[in-house]
């Protein structure tokens, strides 16, 4: 394995960690890592870094890049907004990539704002063959609500008894005397990311497949507000055809930021094998 810090960008201002297998030429699609919310390229717990590693093991080219203003990449004059200087930025890392390294298809692996940014990034740039988004946008069922009141009540059933009174109070009170309340408005998620509606997504997503983009889908037990049953996106997206061509895990001994060794080798050995079961 080889690995070497590299800078580039229009004005020089990004900052990334190439790794590359050290005996063989990498293979043909390389891929692509950012940042999780404001963590430096390295990633939560180093998950990037040892994502990468375990990568260049089995024979694939990884660049890890600090976005524009995040770790030890700068900010360059008149600067996009947020999400479209992510996409710019990480279009200019495949630039760097297919420079360096002779490839010209990737593949992006993204956490949480990295996955909402990749999904983007996908949809604007056709040299990605490849999205695999952890805890990225989720859209819950009526059975997804059933669970989420029904593990509270098994965890705390009197803490929940208790709230489910007050919230019948409250109920109460309201019918007795109207309060204004401001209209309802969609989650709002890291960086400023909005969920967007969620036939939109269904439509990104539909579009990729059909590109013959390979999607993988996986969400952490941290999420389980909002994802908490292994057959929830066939469930809330039943009416696209792309359902029985992405792959959809939910992994609910996971956590968000992958903390604990077992949760970082489970959904890495799942990703590297994803990524060589894919068709190119």
């Amino acid at each position: 394995m080889n690995e070497v810090s590299v800078s580039f960008g229009a004005q020089r201002h990004l900052s990334a960690t190439l790794t590359l297998p050290a005996d063989e030429p990498p293979a043909c699609v390389g891929v692509v890592l950012l940042n999780v919310g404001i963590i430096h390229r390295i990633g939560p717990h180093r998950f990037n870094a040892k994502l990468a590693r375990a990568l260049a093991k089995a024979g694939v080219a990884t660049l890890r890049l600090d976005l524009s203003g995040q770790g030890d990449s700068g900010t360059p004059n008149a600067a996009l907004p947020f999400e479209q200087q992510a996409v710019a930025d990480l279009q200019a890392a495949m630039d760097h990539f297919q420079r360096m390294g002779n490839i010209g298809q990737f593949a992006i692996a993204g956490i949480c704002s990295g996955a909402y940014v990749g999904l983007s990034a996908a949809l604007a740039d056709e040299r990605v063959v490849a999205l695999w988004m952890l805890d990225g946008y989720a859209y819950p069922t009526a059975r997804t609500v059933w669970n989420r009141y029904t593990l509270r009540v098994r965890e705390a059933p009197l803490r929940s008894v208790g709230s489910g009174l007050r919230k019948l109070v409250k109920r109460a009170a309201r019918a007795i005397r109207p309060v204004a309340r401001p209209s309802s408005t969609q989650d709002v998620w890291d960086l400023g990311h909005r969920v967007p509606p969620r036939e939109v997504f269904g439509r990104d997503i539909q579009t990729l497949v059909d590109r013959g983009v390979a999607v993988c889908l996986v969400y952490s037990g941290s999420l389980r507000w909002y994802f908490n049953y292994p057959g929830q996106l066939r469930d809330a997206f039943s009416e696209f055809d792309f359902i029985d061509r992405v792959r959809c895990e939910y992994l609910p001994q996971a956590d968000h930021t992958a903390t604990t060794l077992a949760t970082q080798q489970r959904l890495i050995r799942g990703l590297v094998d994803w990524l060589q079961g894919t068709p190119r």
